[in-house]
């Protein structure tokens, strides 16, 4: 009887002790397949993924593509040609819109005239360009370079006395007073329309457009393309509408000596011409000045 109670134990403790053993084995098995944490994990900017046995990994940087153009936050304009310079139309102040003021000066650079047509409205008198084309050649980097290119400007002057009519000949280009108004012109203004080539000199003081102050002083050469004075006064018929084209005696050239200077896209300019409005010996010398603000593009 004692044996058989020594057998019974000793098959229990056996049996007991293989169970510990294998659950050992079971907690052992599930820590080995706990997931580790990996470097995938901590690569909060990196995204994996496999199509069939090839693996690709996406790392997430701030990157500028080669060759394009890009803002650093900081005020640098990326936009650059081939060599490595900014493009030539980023550093380039001609393309645009000038629009501005006219006022006449008499050969002593003054603006006082004996001729009624050479009195002006300064409220009625400002002249508009548009500019295209522009092209630039570099003599120090981009600090340094010619520019030219194309335009187009509509110059306007009106007359001082409200009953003033523009009128010429063959010899000559004069005011006549139009009696019959009954209370003058609200508009009398002659209107001449140019095209124009420059011929700058271009200073630029950064190497980047978003931070660069530009300087430019040259010449512009016009021709005219057409002129014409319009009125517009009241009639017994209501608000009447006339104009009248012609030459006038216009000098059909001008070549104006510019000075312009500006930040970025804005700037301030002046015209000079050298040729006077009408011809010479047809009307009292009066050369135009132009000046204003420009908005480049």
């Amino acid at each position: 009887m004692n044996k058989l109670i020594t057998l019974a134990f000793l098959f229990m403790s056996v049996s007991l002790f293989a169970q510990e053993e294998a659950e050992d084995n079971q907690i052992k098995t599930d820590t080995l397949q706990q997931p580790t944490e990996t470097n995938e994990t901590k690569e909060s900017d990196t995204t994996r993924f496999k199509v069939g046995d090839v693996e690709f990994l996406i790392i997430d940087h701030d990157t500028i593509p080669a060759g394009g153009s890009s803002d650093m936050g900081d005020g640098t304009d990326f936009d650059s040609d081939d060599d490595g310079y900014p493009s030539k139309g980023s550093m380039t102040y001609w393309s645009g819109i000038d629009i501005g003021m006219n006022v006449l000066m008499n050969a002593n650079k003054e603006f006082t005239f004996n001729s009624q047509h050479l009195q002006l409205d300064p409220s009625n008198s400002w002249s508009f360009s548009i500019n295209l084309l522009e092209q630039r050649i570099r003599i120090a980097k981009d600090y340094l370079g010619i520019v030219t290119g194309i335009g187009f400007t509509n110059q306007r002057f009106g007359f001082k006395d409200s009953y003033l009519r523009l009128a010429a000949n063959g010899e000559s280009t004069f005011g006549v007073i139009d009696s019959s108004l009954v209370s003058g012109f609200s508009k009398n203004q002659l209107r001449v329309n140019y095209f124009n080539i420059p011929l700058l000199i271009q200073i630029n003081t950064a190497k980047r457009s978003r931070r660069n102050f530009h300087i430019a002083f040259g010449a512009i050469g016009s021709v005219r393309m057409n002129s014409n004075v319009k009125y517009k006064f009241e009639s017994v018929t209501g608000e009447t509408k006339n104009k009248e084209k012609g030459r006038f005696n216009l000098n059909p050239f001008q070549v104006a000596a510019t000075a312009r200077i500006g930040y970025r896209d804005f700037g301030l300019f002046a015209n000079y011409n050298f040729l006077p409005l009408f011809e010479r010996d047809k009307s009292e010398i009066a050369y135009p000045l132009t000046f204003g603000a420009s908005f480049h593009f």
